[in-house]
């Protein structure tokens, strides 16, 4: 790729009130070096050896994109043909590249610089489903970037960790320095929390994933350049960028509850960072590799298309590493926290861009897709405008404003493009050729991004001229003095180590040339090198005076000290004759009061005598209740089980006198409703045969049985209405009848039921696994927002018996093309209850023939045809015939 000349960038005040400021920032910016965003390149295996690929790596640093067999199967050829595209690299992984690899060349300089004291960047990017994720955690078997960088931090600093709650944060980005005491009330605290079960610390442990804390087992080795007379610590915070708003996955809140978003602001020294974010201590990679799987637990996956596990947002993995100087004596931090250090490495595993045209994303998916696509491009965009602006200021030109604020993953980082770190991005490919469109985007993007310069930062560490290596120093002069004590010589407790300050202005002055161009340069370094000399000697100055001051103070507070010692020991000699005599008098006390103890004893001793023989006597009596007791539950149990042989005797005479009565009222009632139907075939019949006045109900119903009557009965059952489901409604959102979702994903319910249902006694009850309960539906969205896929309305109603009778109607929600959703009812459940009781069939009686008929007396004669149809109508059908005829 091409590289763009390393030229200082050039700033126009807009007003002249900003002169002064912006030609000081010029000449900043020119004095620093400045470094391209080192851009890697990483190919992951095809997942099929039929899969085709459309590029080829070269070597360590080129790849060729070759778009001519996508051409020949997808698109006609256009106007000549395409040439293969060459993409250089800093460095290219091949598809057999390990983590290791990855790591050794990406990450183990950024870790470096965090150990300097310098801030570093290091995101991840390219279309879904290219190993991004893969890259950034890793798996059980290859660990990838974020835990081999905590392994190798932890191991290089392990000796030289400060006690927990030493550094706290203060809330703006910044950190302040406890005393000794503040930090064990801390740490007290925690183990209360911890053993509370409350808080973040209660469930730390509990939630760690054996997948990622297994991924600590391997031993790297630890890096050189530790300032070993430091003290550090490491906070990690986790946050994602999830529709363009900032959540903390760390959050101190329960797992089930919606987390808040949070907002990005300036600290002091003018650098973003995320207010409110949840700073945690860790002490191991243990600790470290919980704490992100705690946080990996709350971020937002999806399942899509193209990828089984999609990442829904950017995730921030940040690691802050703060170190301060010790003191004289290399024990403790100095305290001031203007001696602290604070450098950061910034993880951010970008979500990759997609085509809502090849994932089908629809709903919440693709309003995902649609911010993380966004923000993608708000990035690309202040790339571009950077390398515009480095452009224009060689030529003279008003640079461009950076628009960071477009996008929070782009304001968050600002810092980093301004000058603030080194800035590392691995790009990922997956080779499969129907990514070819996807992978020359993001290639473009690469090559965009290695032509972007940035600033290169130079923190400086403050010297307060202590003595090297005083830590070691003190450490091996105490090992010395507790080897000397075994050995028994007095001698060693006077022994003192003296590691103060090193009276030395430092080393020689740097050489330098007047006539090279970078003279100014030069001149302005040896200006600042004499200052911090300057201030070098103020303050051994200051330190001599302070140990003259100390010395004098020493030998006058001795003198007053052995003149206060005498006065003392005359003092106490007299108080001691006082303390002899007063001792006398309480040995004669004493004796007096042990007899009149013994006295005391005896009488104790009897007193408890007694008190063993009253409870004696107390259980004997106690016994002989319990007795009693026993004969009356035996005499109570007798009498029970007769009770219950006579209720159950008399329960079954009298259930066989029930049965007789009501098979006697069965038969009464068989043979009135035989006559009641043999009366109504005769009126509804349209030939009344002539009967002779003096035959009888008996001659009625015996010329039945001999088949003089012919019965025709008729049922109609009402069609059921199955054009309202056929025909869609005017109005209604169209949807498809036929939508049927993935049985992998598992049927979530919606039940709607009544605020208080009357409860179910029965064996079967109703199941709906995974179900969500409720008692109103006043909007679409309660019914979209829960993503349910089936409907149930439970419905309860007593029936004519006055028996409880629940019906389930069951039917699918399918979401319509205006992203709502609409029910299809396609099941009916019936759970009802009855008694095992028969109940009389509730039956009103009608005037004249029908009462007539009920008593079980049956007209002799049919005397009027139209008066008994008349009345039959009337009491069987319930209205009044309409006949003429007979």
């Amino acid at each position: 790729m091409k590289a763009v000349p390393r030229t200082p960038m050039r700033v126009i005040p807009k007003t002249p009130r900003l002169q002064q400021t912006t030609e000081k920032q010029r000449r900043d910016t020119s004095d620093k070096g400045r470094d391209p965003v080192n851009v890697f390149c990483r190919v992951r295996p095809l997942q099929s050896d039929a899969d085709l690929t459309s590029l080829r790596v070269k070597n360590s640093t080129t790849i060729a994109l070759n778009p001519q067999d996508q051409l020949l199967q997808h698109h006609k050829p256009h106007n000549g043909a395409q040439r293969e595209i060459q993409y250089i690299f800093k460095h290219v992984f091949q598809p057999d590249a390990t983590q290791q690899d990855v790591y050794a060349s990406v990450a183990q300089p950024l870790v470096e610089n965090l150990l300097k004291g310098r801030n570093s960047l290091l995101f991840t990017y390219g279309v879904t489903g290219s190993g991004k994720t893969y890259t950034m955690t890793g798996n059980l078997r290859h660990r990838g970037i974020m835990p081999r960088c905590l392994d190798v931090l932890f191991r290089t600093i392990s000796d030289y960790q400060a006690k927990k709650f030493v550094f706290k944060p203060d809330k703006l980005n910044g950190f302040e320095i406890l005393s000794e005491e503040d930090a064990l009330l801390e740490r007290q605290h925690e183990m209360n929390q911890r053993f509370a079960g409350a808080g973040r610390f209660a469930f730390r442990h509990k939630d760690s994933d054996p997948e990622i804390a297994s991924q600590a087992s391997v031993e790297p080795t630890p890096l050189l350049g530790l300032d070993e007379d430091n003290m550090y610590s490491v906070f990690v915070t986790y946050i994602e960028i999830y529709n363009n708003s900032v959540y903390d996955l760390l959050e101190d809140s329960g797992i089930q509850k919606t987390l808040q978003s949070k907002i990005i602001r300036e600290d002091a020294n003018r650098h973003m960072f995320v207010h409110g974010v949840t700073e945690v201590e860790v002490k191991t990679v243990e600790e470290a590799l919980e704490v992100f799987q705690m946080g990996q637990k709350r971020k937002r996956m999806g399942h899509t298309v193209l990828n089984a596990e999609s990442s829904r947002s950017h995730s921030v993995f940040n690691i802050r590493l703060v170190q301060a100087p010790t003191d004289s004596q290399g024990e403790n931090v100095v305290q001031d926290r203007h001696n602290i250090t604070v450098s950061q490495l910034s993880l951010v595993d970008l979500a990759g861009s997609e085509r809502s045209s090849r994932t089908k994303n629809t709903g919440v998916r693709l309003r995902e897709a649609g911010n993380i696509n966004n923000s993608l491009m708000t990035l690309r965009t202040c790339l571009e405008y950077l390398r515009e602006n480095q452009l224009a200021a060689g030529n003279g030109l008003a640079p461009k404003k950076v628009p960071y604020r477009d996008s929070k993953i782009t304001h968050m980082f600002k810092n980093y493009f301004d000058g603030e770190g080194q800035v590392s991005m691995i790009v990922c490919i997956n080779p499969r050729i129907e990514d070819y469109d996807e992978n020359m985007q993001v290639m473009k993007f690469a090559e965009m991004t290695q032509e972007v310069q940035i600033a290169r930062a130079t923190p400086m560490k403050q010297d307060l001229g202590l003595t090297p290596g005083r830590r070691k120093a003190n450490k091996l002069f105490k090992i010395a003095v507790n080897n000397l004590n075994e050995l028994g010589i007095p001698e060693a407790k006077d022994l003192e180590v003296d590691v103060g300050l090193v009276y030395s202005l430092g080393p020689d002055f740097p050489t330098y040339q007047m006539d090279s161009p970078e003279a100014e340069i030069k001149i302005r370094e040896l200006m600042h090198y004499l200052e911090q000399r300057i201030e070098k000697r103020k303050k051994l100055r200051a330190n001599l005076d302070v140990k003259c001051d100390s010395f004098r103070q020493m030998l006058m507070n001795l003198d007053r000290d052995n003149l206060q010692l005498r006065t003392e020991l005359a003092s106490l000699k007299a108080v001691y004759k006082q303390e002899r005599d007063r001792s006398a008098a309480l040995e004669k006390k004493v004796r007096i009061h042990e007899s009149s103890i013994d006295v005391l004893n005896n009488t104790l001793s009897k007193r408890e005598r007694q008190i063993e023989e009253l409870t004696f006597k107390l259980n004997e009596k106690e016994n002989m209740l319990t007795q009693k007791e026993h004969e009356k539950e035996k005499q109570k149990k007798k009498f029970s089980s007769k009770l219950a042989v006579e209720s159950d005797k008399n329960k079954r005479e009298l259930e066989l006198k029930l049965r007789e009565q009501r098979a006697k009222l069965q038969e009464r009632m068989r043979i009135k409703d035989e006559k009641l139907r043999l009366v109504s075939n005769i009126l509804q019949s349209e030939d009344l045969p002539s009967l002779p006045r003096s035959q009888s109900s008996e001659d009625i119903l015996n010329e039945k049985d001999r088949g003089a009557f012919t019965v025709r009965t008729e049922s109609s059952v009402p069609a059921t209405r199955t054009d309202i489901y056929a025909t869609p409604r005017h109005g209604a959102a169209a949807a498809n009848n036929r939508h049927r979702r993935s049985r992998s994903a598992g049927d979530k319910w919606l039940e709607h039921r009544a605020a208080n249902p009357v409860p179910l006694g029965t064996i079967m009850q109703p199941y709906l696994k995974n179900r969500k309960s409720v008692t109103k539906l006043t909007d679409m969205k309660e019914l979209t927002a829960h993503g349910a896929t089936k409907y149930c309305l439970v419905s309860q109603d007593a029936d004519t018996d006055g028996d409880v009778e629940t019906k389930l109607y069951k039917g699918n929600v399918i979401p319509t093309c205006g992203g709502g959703a609409q029910v299809v009812f396609n099941d009916v459940e019936c759970l009802k209850q009855k008694s095992p009781v028969h109940s009389p069939t509730r039956k009103r009686p009608s005037n004249g023939t029908i009462s007539a008929l009920g008593g079980g007396a049956v007209p002799s004669t049919v005397t009027s045809a139209q008066d008994v149809a008349s009345r039959c109508n009337l009491g069987i059908e319930g209205h009044s015939s309409k006949k003429s005829k007979i």
